[in-house]
């Protein structure tokens, strides 16, 4: 079996993901997740800008909300869409998780690489 396979389907079971240092923990059946709105229940906006500090609006919320999933710190503000100090000391903690893994560079930018990261089990 695949590592993305055995992976896949151990959230399908509802049990606990560990991936370079993130953890995720499945809620839904994998009938269920087919009918989320967007990756991980997230649904703000499919569009993927490169955001920083600074930005604002659908995205920023997008970023937050799957920081959130991967159960990252992303402030006492949550997710409110806007790309704050809070924010992107998240993305660098999320990145620096997955830079050996993944080969994100630690920035602060969520851009594609990032991007994909936070909405994939795997880089």
């Amino acid at each position: 079996m695949t590592r993305l396979r055995r992976m896949t389907t151990a959230l399908a079971l509802g049990s606990v993901l560990t991936l370079g240092g993130l953890t995720a923990t499945a809620t839904a059946s994998a009938t269920d997740s087919a009918s989320l709105p967007g990756p991980y229940g997230c649904n703000h906006t499919n569009a993927e800008p490169t955001i920083s500090r600074g930005s604002s609006g659908a995205a920023v919320k997008q970023a937050q909300c799957l920081l959130k999933h991967w159960n990252v710190p992303i402030g006492s503000t949550g997710v409110d869409g806007k790309f704050g100090p809070s924010t992107e000391k998240g993305v660098k903690e999320f990145q620096g998780r997955l830079h050996d893994i993944c080969g994100l560079a630690v920035d602060g930018i969520v851009g594609p690489k990032t991007w994909h990261a936070l909405k994939h089990d795997i880089c």
